[in-house]
């Protein structure tokens, strides 16, 4: 899900160790959740019936894919190899709860930044993620959508970069559904945003094209800095959105609304700070959770801090939530 972005040829090409699991489906919620945590970033979960070996029987088995990073000194190659080791002896132990199911295959490839770009480009088309938002990237047009009375179709063009974050990931799609419910209700439109672990900007840049005043979109990742900047500038965004690296904890309130699709234990860990940061009466958008004990345990955490959950969605093994601050 990366790509070599023309502007980062200040620095060296990056590599990843590309994870992929086949487990049968009873176990997926478990190694997508441990895999999440271990990356801290998207998952892509297909059934890959295609994929069997010669010969064998076709069962429910689904395939996760993950990257993990692999830096450019010894100790952060050291460090990536620890985790592929953490992940296998995990995959072991957790056969152990699941007797009948056939044991985990891990495979794992190094993928060079700079060979990835083309494959990218055949992935990543134009489409409709919402009945308002079309997702295009800078290469492709975008095809003519029937227009609708009383629906005001936009389209946000973009490239993904080296951040995560393009509208195929269920827990982005999710996000921007809620949010788009959340603008388009008839009540008064959220007008001071803040978007938490902004990646490629997507989530910042629909806020503002659905009528937002000010976005403030975080990140910690230089890489996903530059690439959102990129994508708002290409959006003609930037008297809107603005891009930063400070730490969350750094903000004083109040924001009308708070977004941030990142990682269950991220969110578990932020739920003071960023209830904090919302405006009473405001909203908080939650996502990159999965459905299960995950959607239940980020919910009860925020409900205790004082909010409300108004709306809860859900795609593939991905939840999404919706709460307000009374």
């Amino acid at each position: 899900m990366l790509m070599l972005h023309p502007s980062f040829k200040h620095r060296s090409p990056k590599t990843w160790h590309k994870v992929s699991v086949r487990v049968e489906s009873l176990m997926t919620d478990a190694v997508a959740a441990y895999l999440a945590d271990l990356t801290g970033a998207g998952l892509e979960i297909t059934s890959p019936g295609h994929d069997l070996p010669k010969g064998e029987k076709p069962c429910r088995t689904e395939k996760i894919t993950a990257y993990i990073p692999i830096g450019l000194g010894r100790a952060d190659r050291r460090a990536a190899q620890k985790k592929i080791r953490t992940l296998r002896k995990f995959l072991a132990e957790l056969n152990l709860f699941f007797p009948g199911c056939p044991v985990p295959e891990l495979h794992t490839e190094t993928i060079l930044e700079e060979d990835w770009g083309e494959k990218w480009k055949r992935f990543f088309t134009a489409f409709q993620i919402t009945p308002r938002l079309t997702i295009k990237p800078s290469w492709e047009a975008a095809e003519k959508q029937e227009e609708k009375p009383g629906i005001q179709r936009a389209v946000i063009e973009m490239d993904p970069g080296l951040a995560f974050g393009t509208g195929h990931h269920a827990s982005t799609q999710l996000a921007l559904m809620l949010l788009e419910q959340l603008f388009h209700n008839g009540t008064a439109k959220p007008e001071k945003v803040l978007d938490v672990g902004t990646g490629s900007g997507i989530l910042a840049m629909a806020c503002g094209i659905y009528g937002a005043r000010e976005v403030l979109a975080l990140d910690n990742d230089p890489d996903a800095l530059e690439t959102a900047t990129a994508n708002i500038l290409r959006n003609r965004l930037e008297d809107t959105v603005k891009v930063s690296g400070l730490d969350v904890k750094a903000l004083k309130p109040a924001f009308h609304l708070v977004v941030a699709n990142i990682t269950r234990d991220t969110l578990a860990e932020l739920a003071k700070p960023l209830v904090r940061l919302v405006h009473p009466g405001g909203f908080l958008v939650l996502s990159g959770i999965l459905q299960g004990e995950q959607g239940h345990a980020i919910r009860e955490i925020y409900t205790k801090q004082g909010l409300t959950c108004l709306k809860s969605l859900a795609k593939d093994e991905w939840a999404a939530l919706l709460l307000q601050k009374i």
